[in-house]
């Protein structure tokens, strides 16, 4: 049981690095957070058997965040999965997931499992679709389209993940008193957050482990750790994929 890094770049990855996701293991099943790349060979390299996953949660609309999701419904079709599917995020997102699914005329697959779509309202303190040993919650967060950064509280501990954001009094209650705080990193541009500002983020929360993700290419691991490492004084560290975080 525990979370884990699928993905640590931003919209950029590279060979070290790919687009950003995390997997939720929990009693009851894995839950997917985003669905960028190939979902599907994420989680068997990491040894997980993806017809364990009881739902997806996607923090906003963008191609590095929900790009995959054709190839990982397509792959559980193929895999023969029966039972419902969840996915959940802000309806905006949802709208251009059905968009781009409508693109492969999912519809016409003979024998498509059932999919539940979860609209997650854009106020603080939601309930998102859980699984049993997991509860998840979010809030929104300010990005260029409607965004939510996440809560998990799991067996092994508390974790947040800011999504795609600027630095927002929203984020930080979200946050309040996590073992870990999984905050992007992508740089001083609007929508997004530099590596300093995310350390400020994380000691206003009381949070006491950074880990960096949604970094773009080429970033020094240890120039991005000493800039937020300036303002916060827990531990810090810049998330490698396949990282295990609870």
């Amino acid at each position: 049981m525990g979370l884990w890094l699928l993905g640590t770049a931003g919209a950029v990855p590279d060979a070290e690095r790919d687009v950003v996701g995390l997997v939720v293991e929990a009693p009851g099943g894995l839950i997917l957070v985003e669905a960028g790349s190939s979902p599907l060979h994420r989680l068997r390299r990491l040894g997980f058997d993806p017809l364990r996953l009881e739902g997806v949660f996607l923090s906003h609309g963008h191609p590095d965040h929900l790009s995959g999701l054709p190839l990982l419904l397509m792959g559980l079709w193929l895999l023969r999965r029966e039972r419902p599917l969840w996915i959940a995020g802000p309806e905006a997102a949802l709208a251009r997931a059905r968009a781009l699914l409508e693109l492969f005329d999912w519809g016409s697959w003979a024998g498509m499992f059932p999919v539940e779509w979860r609209p997650v309202p854009l106020r603080p303190g939601v309930p998102v679709g859980s699984v049993a040993g997991a509860r998840l919650m979010a809030a929104p967060v300010v990005h260029s389209l409607p965004a939510l950064g996440l809560r998990l509280e799991l067996p092994e501990g508390s974790a947040a993940y800011s999504g795609d954001t600027e630095p927002c009094p929203a984020m930080v209650e979200l946050a309040r008193g996590v073992d870990v705080l999984l905050h992007e990193a992508t740089g001083p541009y609007p929508g997004h957050t530099d590596p300093e500002v995310a350390g400020r983020v994380a000691q206003a929360a009381g949070a006491h482990r950074l880990i960096l993700i949604h970094v773009p290419p080429g970033v020094d691991p240890a120039a991005w750790q000493a800039a937020a490492a300036r303002v916060f004084d827990g531990i810090v560290e810049v998330g490698r994929d396949g990282m295990r975080v609870l």
